[in-house]
């Protein structure tokens, strides 16, 4: 089974991982909020900005590094660089699975995430990320 594991952004700019808290009511030990803690959880938690939290794929990319939601990736064909998109999680269109968006010219027969891990011809690298690197990131059209 996957791990569920979050990451979100403080407004020092350094990323927190693991699991994830909003509280909504002031507690003794918390403010309102919404935290990221480590395994340990509460007394260690960061705060963090909500817009930048993302939740892990469960997928890595060609370099093993975890690829989260909010991820800004390079699709590339036979080591040729094809395009950029955002990672997003695509629940509100009746999709529930954690896909990019493709130029209009491509076609897949599943999710590209799918498509990329059973095919072996496609490659995914993670290249930043849409709330610190936005300039990466090509309009799939």
């Amino acid at each position: 089974m996957r791990a569920i594991e979050f990451r979100g952004q403080n407004i020092n700019g350094h990323w927190a991982h693991g699991n994830l808290a909003i509280i909504k009511e002031k507690l003794d030990r918390a403010e309102i909020g919404t935290y990221i803690s480590n395994s340990a959880g509460a007394p260690f938690a960061y705060q963090v900005r909500p817009e930048t939290i993302g939740q892990y794929t469960g997928l890595k990319d060609k370099n093993g590094k975890k690829i989260f939601e909010g991820d800004i990736v390079a699709f590339s064909e036979d080591d040729f660089h094809v395009f950029n998109s955002q990672v997003e999680y695509f629940s509100e269109d009746g999709y529930p699975a954690f896909d990019i968006k493709v130029p209009s010219d491509y076609y897949f027969d599943s999710n590209v995430f799918s498509e990329v891990s059973m095919s072996g011809l496609h490659e995914i690298e993670v290249i930043g990320n849409i709330h610190e690197n936005p300039d990466l990131l090509e309009v799939a059209e």
